[in-house]
């Protein structure tokens, strides 16, 4: 190691694990796009499941 440590080694000193980097860096350009599609999809889909709950909570009576 050098004088001079770069960005990983100063990551891995905090105890930063990067070995979900290192394995998406393995993948094609490609297959990191779709994985981040489906990331994006499934984000989505939770928000709108919580837009949804929100607005049953809001329409319907409140408890006596």
């Amino acid at each position: 190691m050098s004088d001079h440590p770069n960005a990983a080694e100063i990551a891995v000193r905090a105890g930063i694990d990067l070995a979900l980097t290192e394995d998406n860096l393995r993948l094609s350009f490609e297959q990191r796009a779709l994985h981040h599609q489906a990331a994006l999809d499934l984000a989505l889909e939770i928000e709108r499941a919580g837009q949804r709950l929100r607005e049953r909570s809001t329409s319907s009576p409140a408890a006596s």
